[in-house]
Order: structure tokens, then C-alpha cells, then sequence
């Protein structure tokens, strides 16, 4: 079985599959998330410190930047790094290679806010990951994130038409969440939720949840089940 070191490999040739130059994946989703983000960080004086998690080819961290938040990038994949350096031409304040779920290299409360889109359904260790978000973010800070949708309705649709496709062994999605197990963890992350809305598509279809949470205090310990 691979461990951590083979996951960068893995996401190189995912980027590596996507032409450098495709339009954006579900147009409107990305803009919804585009306003829910603005709307989110509105109270934020220009200049403040934002963490874009997953970065990926820094779509996001461009969109932050033309914001006036100083950005800073973070993605396993080194490849998508290199495109996201390319595409922000010096707009994200840096572009770092590290693993969500190993001690992110910044310093305690560095961020007044962080963005996390499409990245925590990939993790094996989300307690850990949340609880890294926590350290690098400040007293009273923001954790914007989506993950995709998993009401009632859009489960039993999948189980009914759609199983072998959603859960495919060979996709990169290894967790899903409800609305209820996502609280769990951010609470037990030190994470208190603030809104949650859907994105992408309609209810009860919506392709993601989008939401905000303010730090409440410490990560707490793990809960094994909800």
C-alpha cells in the first residue's frame, strides 16, 4: 500500500489529465462559489492574510488576490503548483507544496481566514487536517469550505441510478459527508459552523455545500462515529 509520498505522484497525474487550457468545470458552481467566498470575507480589511488550501492550478488564489488579500497557496501536487505560479504571475503571495495532512509549514493564528473548496472528501485524516487548519488560523477566524452535497434526497437517487459511478474505487473521493457528520468534525476541530448553504445546480441536487466557520477555540479529540 502507498503511504503519503505517493500522493503527490497521484495528484501530478490527475493535473496532467486536465488540459491546461479547459474552461472552467461547471461554470456556474465555480461562480457561486465565487459569491458565497466574497460575501464571506467582506469584513476583511484589505491586506489581510488568506490561506487558499488545495490550491490547485490557483483559480481561486487569483480571485482572492484580485480581492486585495495577501494569498498564500498550498497543493500536494507540484505540478499544479507550477501552473497555479504561472497563472497568478506574483498575485498569491506564495505557493507552497505541503500535505494537508501533515504539519502545514506556517506559523500559529498566521491566516485571518482560510478557503478550502473540493478538498476535505480526498483526506484520510480529517481530524488531523482540520485541527492543522485550526493552528495556522487566527483567534476568531474564518474556514470557508465546500465539500460535495449529501442530503437525503441526492443518497437515495445515487443508491437508486447513480452508485457505481459516485462511489467509484478508482476516483479520488474517499469521504462523504453530511450535513450533520461535517458539523461533527469541525466542532471537534474547534471549529464552530456559522452558515451552510447549497451551490451548484438545485435542491435537493446541489453538486456542493458551502460553509462558514468561525474558530471557537482548540481542536478537541476525535470522535470515532456520529
Amino acid at each position: 500500500m502507498k503511504g503519503l509520498s505517493g500522493l503527490p505522484g497521484y495528484y501530478n497525474r490527475y493535473w496532467e489529465g486536465v488540459a491546461a487550457d479547459a474552461p472552467p468545470h461547471h461554470r456556474a458552481w465555480t461562480e457561486q462559489r465565487i459569491a458565497r467566498l466574497r460575501a464571506a470575507l467582506a469584513h476583511l480589511p484589505g491586506g489581510a492574510r488568506i490561506l487558499d488550501v488545495g490550491c490547485g492550478r490557483g483559480a481561486f488564489s487569483a480571485v482572492l488576490a484580485d480581492l486585495g488579500f495577501r494569498v498564500t497557496g498550498v497543493d500536494l501536487s507540484p505540478l499544479a503548483l507550477a501552473q497555479a505560479k504561472a497563472r497568478n504571475a506574483g498575485r498569491a503571495r506564495g505557493l507552497v507544496a505541503a500535505s494537508l495532512e501533515r504539519a502545514l509549514p506556517f506559523a500559529p493564528g498566521a491566516f485571518a481566514a482560510i478557503w478550502c473548496t473540493e478538498v476535505l472528501e480526498h483526506l484520510f485524516d480529517v481530524h488531523g487536517a482540520l485541527s492543522a487548519l485550526n493552528r495556522v488560523c487566527a483567534p476568531g477566524g474564518l474556514l470557508a469550505l465546500t465539500v460535495p452535497h449529501h442530503g437525503a434526497v441526492k443518497n437515495a437517487l445515487i443508491a437508486l441510478a447513480g452508485f457505481e459511478k459516485h462511489y467509484d474505487p478508482y476516483a479520488s473521493h474517499i469521504r462523504f459527508y453530511t450535513r450533520r457528520s461535517l458539523g461533527l468534525c469541525l466542532q471537534n476541530a474547534g471549529f464552530a459552523p456559522i452558515s451552510w448553504h447549497g451551490v451548484g445546480r438545485f435542491w435537493p441536487l446541489w453538486m456542493s455545500d458551502f460553509v462558514v466557520a468561525r474558530k471557537a477555540g482548540p481542536p478537541g479529540p476525535a470522535r470515532v462515529s456520529v
